[in-house]
């Protein structure tokens, strides 16, 4: 009995080894469709035929039941397209923009949060102001790629893009922070002020710092390999795709944000780029072209996963009565004109400045930016991991 039982869990484990492999190599082919459809006919935006591509896995029987773990996605998805964010980032123009960035993706991200939480409570009271403010760190990240995929037919003024863009960069954070301190007075039920504030710097600040010095670990030893002409393909390509699980993992293992962390380390990465390049130009190729693959299909999958988990979203709202949907529907959208009219207000009035020429410019730059409060990755992640 005791071998036929081993026997058994032996199979079970190879049978759920063979059909995850199988879930991550049919959300690989529905991503390389999409694209090829996108560029047969690029009249729809990219991401809209990933989503397709994924309502139309949601119709496999593998997919009916399909979960998706927030932690795994954050740390095998999200790690290596901010570290790669952070290493494609103009320091020149970030350290240019450093106080527009912190005011948009820190200040602004928490006086959202504050505002949605308020409510959300107000008008739903039996939303506790916790789950309220969980609610509010969900829907506060921006993801510039989302900005872009969405908006490929559409000039966006090169200044407000590269705002979006370095905004992105640290928001994604501030929202993670605010989520779990939420959750945390969920569970508890008790909140310090002092606490949220010391605990929120601690993880944030510290997030920057241990990716800052892992970053500087890291890039030393492979400009140590490139001076001892160990600098081959197959060498350098690995060991860079592998550094953003290796500070995503150090990072959360000390409390700390492991997004930032490989932020941090992505942005040593750009400083110390002119190093780095001190190689093969076969080798720069080959890196700048795996990077831009591996980017392009890890975007892919994060839009066919939203195709593929919509179908259970709507089952669940249809278990609920027709006014309790209309009720969260109009939540919804009264909750993203609240966010788009203070992300308007907010760089309109030089809260976030952005440079223009004279005030029309100014105007136009915020309502570009208070309709660019796209969400994307973080945001995904963060609301299966609610719905857990």
């Amino acid at each position: 009995d005791v071998c036929s039982s081993d026997l058994y869990f032996t199979k079970s484990r190879r049978k759920f080894g063979l059909q995850t492999v199988f879930l991550v190599l049919l959300l690989v082919a529905a991503v390389v469709v999409a694209n090829a459809v996108y560029a047969r006919f690029n009249q729809i935006p990219v991401a809209f035929l990933q989503i397709g591509a994924g309502l139309i896995l949601s119709l496999i029987p593998l997919y009916r039941n399909f979960e998706l773990e927030p932690e795994i996605f954050l740390f095998v998805i999200i790690s290596i397209l901010m570290f790669n964010d952070g290493q494609n980032t103009n320091i020149r123009k970030l350290s240019h923009q450093f106080g527009t960035t912190l005011s948009l993706s820190v200040v602004l991200a928490i006086v959202t949060i504050l505002i949605i939480g308020t409510v959300t409570h107000l008008l739903i009271p039996e939303f506790s102001l916790a789950l309220a403010f969980s609610l509010g760190a969900i829907i506060t990240p921006t993801d510039a790629v989302a900005v872009s995929s969405i908006t490929t037919k559409v000039a966006i003024p090169g200044e407000v893009m590269t705002t979006l863009e370095n905004e992105s960069l640290f928001n994604d954070a501030s929202g993670i922070v605010a989520f779990n301190l939420a959750i945390a007075a969920i569970v508890t039920g008790k909140f310090s002020v002092w606490h949220g504030v010391t605990n929120f710097l601690y993880v944030f600040a510290g997030g920057i710092f241990v990716g800052l010095i892992i970053g500087y670990i890291i890039v030393a030893v492979r400009i140590m390999l490139i001076r001892m002409r160990v600098d081959t393909p197959s060498v350098i390509v690995p060991y860079t795709l592998l550094t953003p699980f290796v500070v995503y993992f150090l990072a959360e293992s000390l409390g700390v944000s492991g997004i930032l962390a490989v932020v941090a380390t992505g942005l040593i990465h750009g400083v110390q780029s002119d190093q780095l390049r001190l190689t093969t130009s076969r080798l720069q190729i080959v890196m700048t072209t795996t990077w831009s693959i591996v980017a392009s299909i890890l975007n892919g999958i994060v839009f066919v996963l939203l195709g593929v988990s919509l179908p259970s979203v709507i089952n669940h709202l249809q278990q609920r009565d027709t006014s309790s949907v209309a009720v969260l529907v109009g939540l919804g959208i009264l909750l993203y004109l609240i966010m788009t009219f203070a992300r308007f207000l907010w760089t309109r009035f030089d809260l976030a400045r952005i440079r223009a020429w004279d005030n029309h410019e100014k105007t136009r730059n915020a309502f570009v930016m208070g309709l660019s409060g796209v969400h994307g990755t973080i945001t995904l992640a963060m609301a299966f991991s609610l719905d857990r």
